[in-house]
């Protein structure tokens, strides 16, 4: 493994001294156009958050990234950027451009509360010198109150609104309802309107309005999808009359190509990925899945991309007036089935987590699962991975739990599919440059799954121990 670890950094290397050498002669109308620009991000700490903010310096050439931070575990915003710079996502920037940093800066506020919860001067500051704004922080819990959803997933995009990408997710609408239907890259009828959603969560009692809230988002399998769908019409309802576009993420996983080949948030391990990370370490033997399934993976680099030239196609408009762009980011046209043959094998992977067993089981029914299940699994997992690995046996035990859990939060979109439309994304490729298209790729039939197989998931555990997880095949 070290050995392909090696050549896949040379490989990523290698790209970027060309990519570097593309910027550096003006060839890149996308480069151009973000060139000397301010930029705002919410969600900064994020793992989309992050491959944004590497790229947009690597490759954009931007002035100054303003970043959305509250203060956190006695750390100030500032010293949450520090922190946030130190992730290896960021290494070859600070080889390459040793002085980014100090024009990454952190504005003390929070998405949840009334204007950000922004001082009067960083808000004045903002609006007057920041010329993009990508919103892409949310509440990613799957089971979290209305309330929470309500203030931050909501109202949060409500006190965005300015001439931005705001970063949904392909799942805003792929309810019970539409299972197996086509999800188009269009607005839909909203559960509720989203300021009386709003209103309720200012004023009423948090159980009071889970009760209320029970039957209006029965179609969604979840407080984060149907958080969503709403934010999405506060953008069709409040900026009509701005420049803006909606970018619909798939599940993400781990970089495909950039900044690294499997590069992923160590937050993220244990986010949608870590169902992968599961089957391909044997924490996770059993998963109910319908093994036709399309499940739609998308690499972050692939997202990343696609949200940088959405902002850049969305300002040539000074106005979007019935045409707000959505951009569907996902694979039916290169799509990723389950297969038991493609996961089993992989359960000889030994890592630095855990030791494994040699066996795994993909089934619909819930009584076959039974069945397959081991006695005491979660404890032999257990002590034989942390004899194995020198990892203590309650740490080992949390990550079992944890990665249960997600399979359990996963269990609707792994058992059921969608006919997500693109055509708007595959316009973002093809009406770019042939070396735009290449360092800004949104093409997701360009994708080569037999790559991917062989690139390992980087990411840090632990004290900077790497975790290698090989990515499913599409065959």
């Amino acid at each position: 493994m070290s050995e392909l670890m090696l050549a896949l950094e040379k490989e990523a290397v290698n790209r970027q001294h060309d990519v570097a050498n593309i910027i550096a002669s003006g060839a890149s109308s996308v480069e151009k156009f973000y060139s000397g620009t301010n930029v705002f991000v919410t969600g900064g700490s994020g793992f989309l958050g992050k491959q944004l903010l590497e790229k947009l310096f690597r490759c954009c050439n931007v002035n100054k990234v303003y970043l959305l931070l509250r203060a956190k575990k006695g750390k100030t915003a500032q010293q949450r950027v520090k922190e946030i710079l130190q992730d290896p996502v960021f290494d070859s920037l600070h080889n390459r451009k040793s002085k980014f940093a100090d024009n990454v800066l952190a504005v003390s506020g929070d998405v949840s509360e009334v204007k950000l919860g922004l001082s009067a001067s960083d808000w004045e500051l903002i609006t007057g010198q920041v010329n993009i704004i990508f919103h892409t922080a949310a509440t990613v819990n799957f089971n979290e109150s209305m309330k929470v959803v309500a203030l931050t997933n909501v109202r949060g995009t409500r006190e965005i609104l300015r001439s931005i990408v705001h970063v949904s997710t392909a799942y805003s609408h792929a309810t019970h309802s539409r299972v197996g239907r086509a999800v188009k890259e269009q607005f839909y009828d909203s559960p509720v309107p989203p300021n009386a959603f709003i209103d309720m969560a200012e004023t009423i009692d948090e159980s009071k309005l889970e009760n209320m809230m029970q039957q209006v988002k029965a179609d969604w399998p979840n407080a984060y999808s149907f958080s969503k769908a709403l934010g999405e019409e506060i953008v069709r309802s409040e900026a009509e009359n701005l420049p803006i576009s909606i970018v619909r993420p798939a599940i993400v996983i781990s970089s495909y190509r950039e900044p690294l080949p499997g590069w992923i948030d160590p937050m993220n391990s244990l986010g949608p990925s870590g169902l992968i990370l599961g089957l391909m370490t044997g924490i996770i033997h059993v998963l109910r899945t319908r093994q036709n399934i399309v499940l739609s993976l998308v690499p972050a680099d692939l997202v990343t991309n696609t949200t940088l030239v959405a902002a850049c196609e969305t300002a040539k408009a000074q106005t979007n007036k019935d045409n707000i762009k959505i951009y569907n980011i996902t694979n039916n046209r290169n799509p990723l089935l389950w297969y038991l043959s493609s996961i089993t094998p992989y359960h000889k992977l030994r890592t630095q987590v855990c030791s494994g067993f040699e066996f795994g089981y993909c089934g619909s029914r819930k009584e076959q699962l039974r069945f397959y299940v081991p006695p005491r699994s979660k404890i032999m997992f257990c002590v034989l991975s942390g004899i194995a690995s020198r990892h203590k046996v309650w740490i080992l035990l949390n990550i079992y739990e944890k990665v249960n859990k997600l399979t359990s939060a996963l269990d609707f979109f792994i058992n059921n599919d969608w006919k997500f439309q693109d055509d708007n994304t595959l316009s973002l490729h093809k009406n770019m440059s042939s070396i735009d298209r290449d360092i800004f790729n949104c093409d997701i039939a360009t994708l080569d799954r037999r790559e991917c197989i062989k690139k390992p998931t980087i990411t840090n555990w632990g004290n900077n121990k790497g975790i290698l997880l090989l990515h499913l095949p599409s065959y």
